[in-house]
Order: structure tokens, then C-alpha cells, then sequence
């Protein structure tokens, strides 16, 4: 079955919800710092949940979609997913604290939004 701009967009509205989800950690645990994320273990689960959601998610869009997003793109969460998935004692959380931090960046939202915007004005066209 081919991949439609339908699947796309469902698959970023979930990124821009499990986004959303990790700014309620860190506010809600109060994650400031690397420090602070690497002194409370349910943040770091659920920071590292949301991360290897993110990356799940990214797997399934198509690569034309991902490719205008670059911000997006440009953050490389497949290793922080393997690990967490696979080796999560190994789990580097200052690499963490970033990624999440460039995830949170306000232009990637924008981005997101941006490129939703988009699928859904190319998908009327094509009725």
C-alpha cells in the first residue's frame, strides 16, 4: 500500500502531540539542565519514550515529506532510539537533554505545522 499525504500528516500530528508531551515533562519535573534530567529517572523514561515515538514516527512518513522538513531532519534521534530501546543503561542523557531541546525549538513546531499545512492544501487539489 503506497503512503498518502493522509498518512503523512497523521504521523506528524502525533509528533507535534508527543512534542508537546515532552515540554509537560519538562515543566512538570522542572528540567532546566542535563543535570536536572539525569537526577530523575521518570523524566529520563519518559523523555526516552517520547524520543523513540518521534523517531517511530519519522520511519513512516514518506521521504519527500521528511525532506522539507529540515530542521526536523537535521536531528539525528536513531542512535538515542536504538540505545534507549535496546541499551538504555547506556544511555547518554546530555545527548538527550539536546536532541529533546531541538525538538522543542518553537521553529520546528512552525515547521511542523508548516508542512501540515501543506499536505492537506496539495491533498484537496488532487480531488
Amino acid at each position: 500500500m503506497k503512503q498518502s499525504n493522509l498518512t503523512d500528516i497523521y504521523c506528524i500530528e502525533r509528533l507535534i502531540k508527543h512534542r508537546q508531551s515532552m515540554m509537560n515533562v519538562y515543566t512538570h519535573f522542572n528540567i532546566t539542565s542535563v543535570d536536572a534530567l539525569k537526577c530523575n529517572d521518570i523524566a529520563q523514561l519518559a523523555i526516552s519514550q517520547a524520543i523513540t515515538n518521534v523517531y517511530e514516527l519519522c520511519k513512516k512518513i514518506r521521504i519527500e515529506t521528511i525532506n522539507k522538513m529540515p530542521l526536523l531532519k537535521s536531528i539525528n534521534l536513531k542512535v538515542s532510539r536504538n540505545i534507549s530501546s535496546h541499551d538504555y543503561d547506556r544511555l547518554d542523557f546530555a545527548v538527550t537533554y539536546k536532541q529533546t531541546k531541538l525538538l522543542l525549538n518553537p521553529e520546528i513546531y512552525n515547521e511542523l505545522e508548516a508542512t501540515i499545512h501543506g499536505l492537506k492544501l496539495s491533498e484537496g487539489n488532487n480531488h
